[in-house]
């Protein structure tokens, strides 16, 4: 007589279950990678300003027209002018002649503003948006959860 043995397997293997679970870390990382950083977005937008500010400075002192940077709130964007604030220039590498800082979020709290620099690189147009106190200006750029600054020295135009 033969004793017939049944298996009957029922749940999963050790293996199945490290396999499902290595899967599960993998996608919760790349999904918390894709967030976007707040902290990192100020600090691009606060770096792009300040490279276009020094643009604007360089370009002043290689002309005798005056360059400077427009920024409307109202639109939540700036841009490049050369002589006035009406005759529009394209920032390096830009296909624009604005820069959006309202599409990431960011925007800043000082509202218009215009700055521009003389041949000497000196900044020959402050107003009321951007006022010198104590020999600098800040414009303080700003999302939902960050803010960041951008310094003007008043004396040599310098953006930090």
């Amino acid at each position: 007589m033969r004793i017939k043995i049944i298996r009957n397997y029922k749940g999963f293997t050790l293996l199945e279950v490290i396999l499902v679970l290595v899967f599960i870390s993998i996608f919760a990382t790349i999904a918390v990678l894709r967030q976007p950083v707040p902290e990192v977005t100020i600090r691009s937008a606060s770096q792009v300003l300040i490279s276009h500010i020094r643009y604007a400075q360089m370009r002043a002192m290689n002309s005798a027209d005056p360059w400077g940077v427009r920024y409307s709130d109202a639109s939540g964007t700036y841009w490049l002018f050369r002589e006035n604030i009406a005759n529009r220039q394209v920032f390096p590498g830009a296909t624009e002649d604005d820069i959006e800082l309202s599409a990431d979020g960011v925007s800043i709290t000082q509202g218009d503003f215009t700055l521009s620099f003389d041949n000497w690189g000196v900044p020959a147009i402050a107003d009321a948006g951007f006022t010198f106190s104590d020999g600098e200006a800040t414009l303080t750029l700003s999302t939902s959860t960050q803010s960041g600054d951008v310094t003007v020295i008043e004396n040599t135009g310098y953006a930090r």
